[in-house]
């Protein structure tokens, strides 16, 4: 194999005492990062040598959450280490939270691009405890060596498998044998399918660590039916040319190494890619994965290492207009560049972005974010940060939130927790809290009831352990929104209204249950339960001396689209078998005749047509084969997203009229690009056949 162009951080070996998981407290990235209006970060140290910084920023072109945790990984009580979804390369998925959980990681994020939907297999290389469990391919990867030190490099790797008196090459680890090569297979790949043209040999470690090591053949087994997850070399038609068949008794000696970093060299290595951040400048990675949809702001994971060998793990949140917007790739290396670092590369994005923290006084680690798909997306893997500091005794009382930021006549509950001196939550007794001072309100029930405005701290103890929450509370906020922004609802339906509140600095405050909300159109409680009339509705809430006001849109009505004049054929990859056609005798009607091949993955009719100004929806007739594969709807939105939404499953033949409604957190959806069948999940179908007609804009209001 060839060898690959290396990218390697230099890194400098700076003594670990001066090294430091530190933030900075303010980000300030250049071009092309948008412009930061205003910037509230929230810094907080999780365990030694790791931190976690949130920043919560008002941009030029949107809000943005930015989630970093900063680790030593060459620490002696810092552990840096791959999860595989259930331990396994091929799974039905798991999610980050899952994987910080039941590992014990003080935090983690999602890793490498996988096989969504079906195995769930990562696509790049995966070294667990310095045992290499599947190959590189032609794409960047993480690397932490031995000694904790980070590296990124392209990997290549290069083997051999000796069989009897004869030597082939290794193509493959936990893989079906490319092009009639010779693979081994591990307990990892899991059960083995049948696999035609294949010889499948049977063998037993004798030895040593998997796979790399010597193994005796037990049989030669059946490759036309399934077999039990084990030990196995499989020989292709290729391969099986240039050697005997194997006798049971004979030794396999498996070998190779990776370039240009030794396996002996590494403890855990992880798939990404493109390096986006190379000498501390933008690259322009040809590797990928690329596309049109990561030169638009989405949402993004990474990691990036500083020339001191501080390690970044970072997440931000996109798709969310808002929360938080999202990055382009350029943006993210900027990013990184902020952070103080020198290289960095892009792990799995979109609704895969996903960061767990254990914060400070938690037992376990939690999700932070707020992922892109609204749930927390199953994923292949990912990279989780522990802490081998030993448990002590209790030494100071903590609380979540450290800070407490209100508006008079809230109440804010805080939960407290003893921390031994590595921040891990330690046993105490009951808590009792003083607030100082007393004008700013009072501590009753585990909750802080606001009353004065002021500046003071909740002063807590418990037996010799003391701790302090700081306590700002305002009398009325710098700004005031309503939430969700552009609601829609259903005349004479329902509809929950909230108010965000948030300080000069961009902080969020808490406020009253109760405020005092008003409605022309439909009425309205002091909770901001909304009930809707007949007509759209104009809300509006004031706290303090500072107000907010929306629209709501009631009811809604339905626009013609000129779908079926527009459309046309696509499939992906592209140059798949089947057709797009229309029906003479029916102008609004387009059949769409799909089949799927070994590759083909899916079937378009694409449209690309503009969409009225607050459209929510679709409604369309659909001719349902029966086929159980997954209709789809892609859309653009007002922030140039590509949006790709489920509309129907396809599993109730014949005729019937369906109904989609867009998020409503979502950005305002501009234009219709397609609709487009999968096929089922799990499976490929030869081929299938719908019929669309009479596709429709749902646009609010009556």
């Amino acid at each position: 194999m060839r060898l690959l162009a290396v990218a390697v951080a230099a890194l400098v070996l700076a003594p670990l005492t001066a090294m430091a998981a530190e933030l900075p407290p303010q980000l300030s990235p250049g071009d092309p990062f948008p412009k930061i209006v205003q910037q509230a970060p929230t810094i907080e140290t999780i365990a030694p040598g790791i931190s976690f910084g949130e920043y919560a920023m008002r941009t030029a072109i949107g809000p943005l959450i930015v989630r970093v945790v900063a680790v030593e990984p060459r620490r002696s009580d810092v552990k840096v280490e791959e999860v595989l979804a259930h331990d396994a390369l091929a799974s039905r998925g798991e999610t980050v939270g899952s994987m910080a959980k039941r590992t014990g990681a003080v935090a983690g994020i999602n890793g490498d691009y996988f096989d969504i939907g079906n195995t769930y297999r990562p696509t790049n290389i995966v070294v667990r405890g310095g045992v290499m469990l599947q190959m590189p391919r032609n794409r960047y990867a993480l690397a932490i060596a031995r000694d904790g030190m980070p590296q990124i490099a392209e990997f290549s790797f290069m083997g051999q498998i000796q069989i009897g008196d004869r030597t082939l090459s290794l193509d493959a680890v936990d893989q079906s044998p490319p092009d009639g090569g010779t693979s081994l297979l591990t307990p990892a790949y899991g059960t083995v399918p049948p696999l035609e043209n294949v010889t499948l040999v049977a063998i037993q470690p004798l030895g040593g660590t998997p796979p790399l090591t010597r193994y005796r053949v037990t049989s030669v087994a059946d490759n036309l039916s399934s077999q039990p997850a084990g030990y196995y070399v499989a020989i292709g038609p290729s391969a099986y040319s240039l050697l005997n068949l194997p006798a049971t008794g004979d030794v396999v000696t498996a070998s190779g190494d990776l370039s240009p970093i030794g396996l002996d060299a590494i403890a855990t290595a992880i798939g990404g890619g493109p390096l986006i951040l190379h000498a501390g400048q933008w690259n322009d990675d040809p590797n990928g994965p690329n596309g049109g949809e990561y030169d638009k702001r989405i949402p993004c994971t990474g990691a990036a290492i500083a020339s001191d060998g501080r390690l970044f793990l970072i997440e931000v949140d996109g798709r969310q207009p808002s929360v938080s917007v999202g990055l382009t790739r350029r943006e993210f290396a900027a990013l990184m560049r902020a952070l103080g670092a020198s290289e960095g590369l892009a792990f799995d994005g979109g609704g895969s972005s996903t960061i767990a923290v254990r914060r400070l006084g938690d037992a376990s680690s939690e999700v932070v974010n707020s992922p892109s798909d609204r749930l927390e997306r199953a994923v292949g893997n990912g990279l989780f940060v522990y802490s081998t500091a030993p448990v002590g005794p209790a030494v100071r009382l903590v609380a979540q939130p450290g800070v407490i930021r209100a508006v008079s006549g809230a109440v804010v509950p805080f939960r407290t927790a003893a921390v031994d001196a590595a921040n891990h939550v330690a046993a105490a007794g009951a808590v009792s809290a003083t607030v100082e001072p007393g004008s700013l309100g009072e501590f009753r029930a585990n909750s802080f009831y606001a009353r004065a405005p002021g500046s003071g701290r909740i002063l807590m103890r418990s037996g010799p352990l003391k701790g302090a929450i700081q306590v700002e509370v305002q009398s009325a906020p710098a700004g005031v929104a309503i939430e969700p922004p552009k609601a829609n609802v259903d005349n004479g339906g329902t509809l929950q209204l909230s108010a965000h509140a948030v300080d000069a600095r961009g902080y969020t405050l808490a406020l009253p249950a109760i405020l005092p909300w008003q409605a022309k159109g439909g009425s309205i409680d002091g909770r901001g339960q909304f009930r809707a009339g007949s007509h759209d509705a104009e809300i509006a809430v004031r706290v303090g001396s500072v107000s907010a006001s929306t629209r709501v849109t009631v009811g809604s009505h339905e626009v013609a689209l000129p779908f079926a004049d527009r459309a046309r054929f696509s499939t992906v990859p592209r140059g798949g078998s089947g057709s797009l056609s229309r029906d003479s005798q029916c102008r609004s009607c387009v059949q769409l005749t799909y089949s799927f091949g070994s590759n083909e993955r899916a079937a378009y009719a694409m449209a690309d047509l503009p969409l009225p100004a607050d459209s929510i929806g679709l409604s369309f007739d659909v001719l349902d084969d029966g086929s159980a594969s997954r209709l789809r709807y892609a859309l653009r939105n007002a922030i140039n997203e590509d949006v790709l939404a489920d509309a129907t499953l396809l599993d109730q033949p014949g005729w019937r009229h369906v109904i989609v409604r867009f998020s409503a957190e979502g950005s305002q959806a501009e234009r219709l690009l397609a609709i487009y069948v999968l096929p089922p999940k799990g499976m490929q179908l030869s081929s299938g056949q719908i019929v669309l007609r009479n596709v429709r804009a749902v646009v609010a209001g009556n």
